[in-house]
């Protein structure tokens, strides 16, 4: 819960300023902190910042006739915060289900790819924290995705190249006993 409280503030305000350099700046800060207290919601929070941006980076979403879905969006957010803020776990899953819902719809409106804003940020967020070095089991555990999806989005990029800090054998065990154990 810490990460949303301590970044949503930011994420809602990023987003109400339609700021794709600040969501993207935003999600890499929660993935080098998720990835780390490896979690569902912080997982949850990961893909949220990161569809967000590609929300605000794509030109007919901001056109007038989006206002209003925009809008709830930035209201869902403020109940995420405020659900944090009262460490009700159940409660911000839920709320991020609610999001999920709004970006699916927000994606009806306008079908142009052939994945989901939603199964994009899931897909690149789970390719992501495997290249950090979380298990491809974990990865998938939490996105729901299948171990071989994941690792055929991360084999189709540069995501390997691209992140920068390698993790120790010792850090992937540390992380992987705190996963098991709660």
């Amino acid at each position: 819960m810490k990460l949303i409280l301590d970044l949503g503030p930011k994420i809602l305000l990023a987003f109400r300023n339609r700021s794709q350099r600040r969501l993207r700046k935003l999600n890499d800060a929660i993935l080098k902190a998720a990835a780390l207290d490896c979690n569902k919601i912080n997982f949850n929070l990961a893909i949220l910042s990161y569809v967000l941006s590609k929300i605000v980076s794509k030109p007919r979403f901001l056109r007038r006739d989006y206002s209003s879905s925009l809008e709830s969006i930035e209201k869902i957010l403020e109940t995420l915060i405020n659900a944090a803020r009262k460490g009700n776990e159940e409660e911000v899953l839920e709320i991020f289900s609610t999001m999920e819902k709004s970006f699916i719809t927000l994606d009806k409106k306008d079908p142009r790819f052939l994945i989901s804003l939603v199964s994009k940020g899931k897909l690149k967020m789970a390719a992501t924290f495997y290249a950090q070095g979380m298990s491809l089991g974990v990865a998938s555990e939490m996105t729901g995705l299948e171990k071989q999806e994941i690792l055929d989005y991360a084999g189709q990029t540069m995501m390997f190249d691209r992140v920068k800090e390698e993790v120790p054998i010792s850090e992937r065990m540390k992380r992987a006993r705190r996963f098991i154990t709660g």
